[in-house]
């Protein structure tokens, strides 16, 4: 026996039966809302971070096209860049390099429309000076201490050189063992020698490089390199003896006098 319906029940009933399936309609109004505002939101969070990594990557093409402008053609900087928009997930739309300075495009495909963006980036140029890489022979001490390149002989300012050796002493006495030196004060034939070798920013503009002051030492052959025991004794004790490591470009054999 079906029991039988609440005056309310009844009611609602009626409402329903007589709107004519508008309630209906308007469930599938909200659905479609609710799928539309989903989609939008799905696209949004896609594109968005698509276009951030398009800015990025036209960062780094300006920037690897403006550090090699330095000792490359226009030509083969344009090339680096475009290998740099490559290995970031963009093509490389236009290159103009000028002197040190250099202005790129790139783009990539988001959804149906390609996004694009410029950038540019310019590498500042420390400014040679007369003395670097030219210093008077009766400023430099030649050094003499096992471990020590003896052909050709390393040779660096006077003071350099006296805080360079008892650096030395102090490793020695502490390790048992000898520091390799390898390079020293460069005059401006060498330091040109090396800068068409390895280019900027592996090597400095000849004028404008510390080991052109006699200020800088290389502890090579073999390297010190990073997570050795000479590069840890190196980082624990060469402030000391005044002497701080060259970080931007990371190089853990090249050390400075900063006094």
């Amino acid at each position: 026996m079906t029991p039988s319906a609440t005056p309310h029940q009844t009611r609602l009933r009626r409402r329903l039966a007589d709107d004519g399936g508008a309630g209906g309609v308007l469930a599938l109004a909200v659905a479609a809302g609710v799928l539309a505002f989903s989609l939008l939101a799905l696209t949004l969070f896609s594109v968005l971070p698509s276009k951030a990594a398009v800015h990025a990557a036209a960062d780094s093409a300006a920037i690897a096209a403006a550090e090699s402008a330095s000792h490359s053609t226009a030509e083969r900087s344009c090339a680096i860049a475009a290998e740099a928009a490559s290995l970031n997930g963009t093509t490389l739309l236009r290159c103009d390099v000028s002197g040190s300075e250099a202005t790129v495009a790139v783009g990539r495909q988001i959804l149906t429309t390609t996004f694009s963006v410029t950038a540019r980036a310019a590498v500042p140029r420390a400014k040679p000076t007369a003395a670097n890489g030219a210093m008077p022979t009766d400023e430099l001490v030649q050094l003499v201490y096992p471990g020590v390149r003896e052909n050709p002989p390393v040779s660096l300012r006077s003071d350099v050189a006296a805080a360079l050796v008892q650096l030395l002493e102090a490793y020695h006495a502490e390790t048992g063992d000898y520091l390799p030196v390898d390079e020293g004060y460069r005059d401006l034939a060498e330091q040109q020698r090396v800068f068409d070798q390895y280019g900027w920013p592996r090597a400095a503009i000849p004028g404008t490089s510390n080991h052109g002051a006699g200020t800088a030492v290389d502890f090579v052959n073999p390297p010190v390199v990073r997570g050795s025991q000479p590069h840890g004794w190196l980082a624990a004790n060469a402030s000391q003896f005044g002497f701080e490591p060259l970080t931007d470009p990371d190089e853990p054999w090249h050390w400075d006098y900063t006094g």
